[in-house]
C-alpha cells in the first residue's frame, strides 16, 4: 500500500491482513514497527504521531490506501474506520476526533469523538483525618490510595495500610502475622471486584476482602538482589505488574512507574526512561527526552522519567520532563510545571498536585482547591469525593 501525506510518499510491500482489529494487530505488528521507523527516518522526526498530525492539520494531506482511491481530509473519517490496510499502518497512532466510528474492540478506543467537556466541579468543605485517626504513625506519608468495592477506600502509606468505609470508618488492614515494617511500606495498589493487590517494599499481598491476605515474596533480579514492583495496572486480561526488570500480565516495557486506563480499557504505561506506551500495543507513543539525548541521538542517554499518568476530559495526561502534557488523539499540548500527582474525579475532571498545591481543571482553567494537609502527595477520585494524602494525614473533599 502507499501512504501519501502532502508531498511525502511512503510505501510498504507488506500484505496487510483484514479481519478484526485484534487480529490485524497480532499479524502486522513487526511490519508496522518497520513502517513507523521508516517514516520517522525519512522525515527526520521522532514523534510517531507526526503522520496523524499531518492528516489533521495539513490542508493538502491526501492518503491513498485500500482500493487506491484518494482520501481527502474531509472523507478520511469513515474510510479509516473501515479500511484494514490504512488502519494497519496507523494502528498505534491514535486517530483522534476525525474518526466518527466507534469500533467495539477496545484496542481501537481512540477511534471516537471526544466526549463533552466535564461540567464545572462543585467542591465541598474538606474533612481532615490525622495519621493517628487512621491508626498510623504520625510521621506517615500517605502515598497511594485505591477505590474498593461498595464505596470503600484503601489508603496506603510508608508505614502501613488503612481501610475506610462509609459505614465503619477507618479500620486496619489485616496484615499477616509477623509482617515487618518493610513489608508494610505500600508502593502501589490495584483493586478489582474480587481482589486487592498491595505491592510493598518487599512483597506482593493479595486479599479477597475477607480473612488474611496471601503474601508473595519478590523474585531475584539476576543481579544478586530482589526485583521491585512500583506500579500495578488493570489490563484487558487482568492485573499488569510493573516489575523493574519486566512487565507481567501484558506486553510492554520494563521499569514502568505508572499506569492510566481509558474508559474503553486501553492501558497506558509510563517508564523510568521517559517513554509512554500502550500496553499490548507496540512501541512507545511518546518519548520525553532531554536536549542532550536528542542532540546525540540517544547514545548512552535516557529520557526523563514519566512518573504520573491520568485519563481525564477525554485526554491522556502525562507528568514528565518538567511539564504537564496532554494528548487528545491528534496533537500534544504542553505547559511548564511538572505535577506531583494526577487523578480524575468521577465527573471526568483532572485533579493534580503542583508546587505543593491542589488544583482541579474546571471548564478549561485551573482552580485552586483548599486542602488542609501538609505536603500533598497523592490524589484519588471516587464517586462523589476526592481523597488527598499528605504528610501526617489525609483529606476527603466532596465533589459534584
Amino acid at each position: 500500500m502507499i501512504l501519501r501525506v502532502g508531498e511525502q510518499t511512503f510505501e510498504t510491500e507488506f500484505a496487510w491482513p483484514s479481519g478484526s482489529a485484534r487480529s490485524v494487530l497480532a499479524a502486522s505488528e513487526p511490519a508496522m514497527g518497520a513502517v513507523r521507523a521508516g517514516i520517522a527516518a525519512k522525515n527526520g522526526v521522532q514523534d510517531p504521531f507526526h503522520v496523524r498530525s499531518a492528516l489533521a492539520n495539513a490542508p493538502d494531506a491526501v492518503v491513498s490506501g485500500c482500493d487506491g482511491a484518494p482520501l481527502t481530509r474531509d472523507a478520511v473519517d469513515a474510510r479509516l474506520v473501515g479500511c484494514p490496510n490504512m488502519v494497519g499502518v496507523l494502528a498505534f497512532q491514535p486517530l483522534g476526533p476525525l474518526a466518527r466510528g466507534v469500533p467495539a474492540d477496545p484496542s481501537w478506543s481512540w477511534l471516537r469523538w471526544r466526549g463533552a467537556p466535564p461540567t464545572p466541579a462543585r467542591v465541598g468543605a474538606p474533612s481532615y483525618f490525622s495519621a493517628k485517626e487512621l491508626g498510623e504513625d504520625e510521621r506517615a506519608t500517605f502515598r497511594c490510595s485505591v477505590a474498593l468495592p461498595r464505596g470503600s477506600v484503601a489508603i496506603g502509606s510508608d508505614y502501613g495500610l488503612t481501610l475506610w468505609s462509609p459505614r465503619a470508618g477507618f479500620e486496619p488492614f489485616p496484615w499477616p502475622a509477623g509482617a515487618r515494617r518493610e513489608n508494610r511500606r505500600v508502593e502501589a495498589m490495584l483493586a478489582t471486584p474480587d481482589v486487592l493487590y498491595v505491592a510493598t517494599q518487599k512483597a506482593l499481598f493479595t486479599w479477597d476482602y475477607k480473612g488474611e491476605p496471601r503474601a508473595r515474596k519478590y523474585p531475584s533480579d539476576a543481579e544478586d538482589g530482589y526485583d521491585d514492583l512500583l506500579a500495578i495496572g488493570e489490563g484487558p486480561a487482568g492485573p499488569v505488574l510493573a516489575w523493574r526488570t519486566r512487565l507481567e500480565g501484558g506486553k510492554g516495557p520494563a521499569d514502568v512507574l505508572c499506569f492510566a486506563r481509558d474508559p474503553s480499557g486501553v492501558l497506558y504505561a509510563g517508564t523510568r526512561t521517559g517513554e509512554v506506551h500502550v500496553v499490548d500495543g507496540g512501541g512507545p507513543i511518546r518519548s520525553f527526552a532531554g536536549e542532550k539525548m536528542l542532540r546525540e541521538g540517544g547514545a548512552g542517554q535516557v529520557g526523563r522519567p514519566v512518573r504520573h499518568l491520568a485519563w481525564a476530559d477525554g485526554r491522556l495526561w502525562v507528568g514528565a520532563a518538567g511539564g504537564l502534557h496532554s494528548f487528545d488523539g491528534a496533537r500534544w499540548e504542553s505547559e511548564p510545571g511538572e505535577p506531583g500527582a494526577l487523578a480524575a474525579d468521577s465527573g471526568g475532571r483532572l485533579w493534580m498536585i503542583r508546587d505543593g498545591k491542589v488544583y482541579v481543571l474546571d471548564g478549561g482553567s485551573r482552580r485552586l482547591v483548599d486542602v488542609p494537609v501538609s505536603r500533598p502527595w497523592s490524589i484519588l477520585g471516587v464517586p462523589g469525593a476526592v481523597w488527598v494524602g499528605g504528610v501526617g494525614g489525609v483529606v476527603r473533599v466532596t465533589t459534584g
